[in-house]
């Protein structure tokens, strides 16, 4: 039973976002973030109400599940609707409550996030680019979240364009992915842009986005937020976004485009990671 709740959960997701809270901190503060107690308490809130969105979203995706993802928990049975309900819920809660006990930025930007986290799931994940840009911004906030459990305006400044390349890669990834769940979104009625305007329009806005966080990545290292080590390692990134954008403007099929993607932010998540440790 254990072992379904937490498949709910997709703890892989709550994992890189966790991730993100230390990489957040230790770029504020540096190496005293390891001693934090509220850095650790902060990684269990972001894990905590990640999978608290996961499971919401499963949720109230149910019906679209049994026809398109039946493995997954409660289209399967293994899980009931109202378990999934109150679990989720009851993540959210333990979240928010634990993130009372940091500050009250940080028990601010877990309610605001866990809010939005239910209403993309009931409703915004239907409107056109809206689902996106809240996806993306939640990605991005999780540096943000990290910064806040070490408050520092100088650092946190630099911070926020950590959060706008991760916002920019995600919100490319995130429309890519729609062009990949075309039939499943048109069962659900949601209005993504592939949809609406046509797959050509949506990998173009792909790319166009893909190419601004391309061209910004630098930065970072530029501006003296992160060293070499950063450079060298988000440069491997960088190709293979570039790739992607290539991939994509050839039509290559949008699974292979976004799994891509996928890998090249997996790649950037480390360039963040070495380059505020080293």
């Amino acid at each position: 039973m254990v072992k379904h709740f937490l498949e709910l959960m997709r703890p892989l997701n709550g994992f890189m976002a966790a991730l993100a809270v230390f990489i957040g901190a230790y770029i504020v503060a540096g190496s005293s973030v390891i001693m934090n107690i509220n850095v650790y308490l902060a990684i269990v809130v972001t894990f905590l109400i990640s999978g608290g969105g996961m499971a919401i979203n499963d949720y109230y995706d149910r019906h679209i599940d049994t026809l398109n993802k039946p493995h997954r928990p409660i289209p399967s049975g293994r899980i009931s609707i109202n378990a999934a309900l109150v679990f989720s819920l009851a993540l959210f809660a333990i979240g928010i409550y634990i993130s009372f006990f940091i500050n009250l930025y940080c028990l601010l930007l877990a309610l605001i996030n866990s809010i939005l986290l239910v209403l993309y799931s009931y409703h915004f994940k239907k409107v056109i680019i809206i689902g996106h840009v809240i996806i993306s911004y939640l990605v991005a906030s999780s540096f943000l979240f990290g910064g806040l459990v070490v408050y520092n305006l100088g650092n946190l400044l630099g911070l926020l364009i950590l959060c706008l390349l991760a916002f920019l890669a995600n919100l490319s990834r995130e429309i890519m992915k729609t062009i990949e769940d075309m039939r499943a979104d048109r069962i659900g009625k949601v209005k993504s842009i592939p949809i609406v305007y046509g797959e050509k329009i949506a990998r173009k806005v792909s790319s166009v986005l893909l190419s601004f966080a391309i061209i910004l990545a630098p930065l970072p290292y530029l501006l003296n937020v992160l060293d070499e080590v950063y450079l060298v390692v988000v440069s491997i990134g960088v190709v293979l976004f570039i790739f992607s954008v290539i991939w994509n403007e050839r039509e290559t099929p949008a699974k292979k485009v976004h799994k891509l993607m996928k890998y090249a932010m997996l790649v950037s998540l480390l360039a963040f990671l070495l380059g505020a440790i080293f």
